[in-house]
């Protein structure tokens, strides 16, 4: 007998067990494309490749004199952020066209390759580049060779420069953009003080029908952000590449004061986005984790323009890519803003009327509409329980292969030793 057909049965056993060994590491590393969920893994891809290096744009406002450096590097890969939140799937559905979103912050240079033709106010310019870069996440543009684009890529941003983080600053910038026509106000800036005024603003935001969506703290040390701390805004918090908070979120656990107030979290460390010079750049902190949920207001105010403010913000929470516990959630609030999930939400009225329709759905946080229920989320240690016993049936298969053949060419008859 040909020795390679001895063989043969060995390796297709092998082949058999790396296989199935294979595909259940697959398993528990999550499957293919599966959505994320609030505080699992996000991504485990760089926010920059080919080892370029981007510069980082500043946190907010910068010293007179000190503006940011321009940048003409870029990236062609698709940012982590871009594909943890499935921002290719909600294209078709929409991409925030005729829509206004306002960005309180350092300012906006809205010449910008990525939002030419789509921006306005902020003077023009932007020293520090934050107000820029967060606007990018919003509405930037795809362009030829590089992959980053921003969520709703057909909406307008309207600048309004803050030259303080005061409340009274802020609570000016928000007044300013809704006179303008923008029906979502990102306030990228915060204070760390609240005021009359600053509530009083939020609320004739609402009362225009206008979202107000703003970061959740301030400062490295986690303190409760304005007017991310204030009702009627939907506040938003970081996460990182590994889908915990960002960076290090523990608000005043150890002087004993309470978690800031989160109502979403989202993407906010190793974030890339435009600057000055409309080269890439690379930021975090829960105010570029509010630009994104700003972007899905955007995506969904356009393909439902009959949704109010308070609905969108309450499809934006009941869509979250959501944790295995109770919420809302003291660090994750109701979960990780989910783009698709949100502009595909079905109304409950509509869905016995002709209109498209999800099986397996569950009510959202007001009845108004459906939306698909979230994947049960698989503990570590059960997949890699499973690891384990699909290794030992790897390892019996492999026996099996060898030693099945070998019986059958012996006739089943006992070996001799020595």
């Amino acid at each position: 007998m040909d020795v390679r057909n001895r063989q043969l049965p060995l390796q297709r056993g092998v082949t058999v067990a790396i296989g199935a060994l294979g595909c259940t590491v697959l398993l528990a590393g999550g499957t293919a494309g599966a959505r994320p969920v609030a505080g699992a893994p996000v991504a485990r891809v760089a926010a920059a490749g080919g080892g370029t290096v981007l510069p980082q744009i500043p946190d907010g406002p910068v010293a007179e004199g000190k503006c940011t450096k321009e940048s003409a590097r870029t990236i062609p890969q698709t940012p982590w952020a871009q594909k943890a939140l499935g921002l290719s799937e909600v294209r078709p559905l929409s991409q925030g066209g005729g829509v206004t979103v306002g960005v309180v912050d350092t300012g906006l240079d809205a010449g910008v390759a990525a939002l030419k033709g789509r921006a306005s106010g902020g003077g023009g310019k932007d020293c520090a580049g934050h107000g820029t870069f967060v606007a990018g996440i919003v509405a930037g543009a795809a362009q030829d060779g590089v992959g980053f684009a921003g969520v709703a890529p057909r909406a307008r941003v309207l600048g309004e420069t803050v030259s303080g983080v005061d409340a009274g600053a802020l609570a000016g910038g928000i007044e300013d953009a809704v006179a303008g026509g923008a029906k979502v106000v990102l306030v990228a800036a915060s204070a760390t003080e609240s005021d009359a005024r600053l509530q009083t603003a939020v609320d004739k935001a609402a009362a225009k029908d206008v979202l107000v969506i703003a970061g959740a703290t301030a400062g490295d040390k986690g303190a409760q952000a304005y007017p991310g701390g204030l009702s009627g805004v939907l506040s938003v918090a970081a996460v990182g590449v590994d889908g915990k908070p960002y960076p290090g979120r523990t608000g005043g656990q150890s002087t004993g004061a309470s978690l800031p107030r989160v109502d979403l979290t989202a993407p906010g460390d190793r974030v890339v986005s435009v600057g000055p010079g409309g080269g890439h750049f690379t930021g975090g902190g829960d105010s570029v984790a509010a630009a994104f949920v700003a972007g899905t207001a955007a995506l969904v105010r356009a393909h439902d323009p009959g949704l109010s403010a308070a609905q969108v913000a309450d499809r934006l929470r009941a869509t979250a890519a959501r944790g295995p516990g109770a919420v809302p959630d003291a660090r994750f609030g109701y979960g990780l803003v989910d783009p698709p999930g949100a502009v595909g939400a079905v109304s409950a009225a509509a869905s016995g009327t002709g209109a498209r329709t999800r099986t397996e759905s569950a009510p959202a946080l007001d009845g108004t509409y459906r939306v698909p229920e979230q994947p049960p989320a698989t503990s570590p240690a059960v997949a890699w329980a499973v690891v384990g016993v699909a290794a030992l049936v790897s390892l019996l298969v492999g026996g099996a292969a060898l030693v099945i053949p070998r019986g059958r060419a012996r006739g089943w008859r006992p070996g001799r030793l020595g």
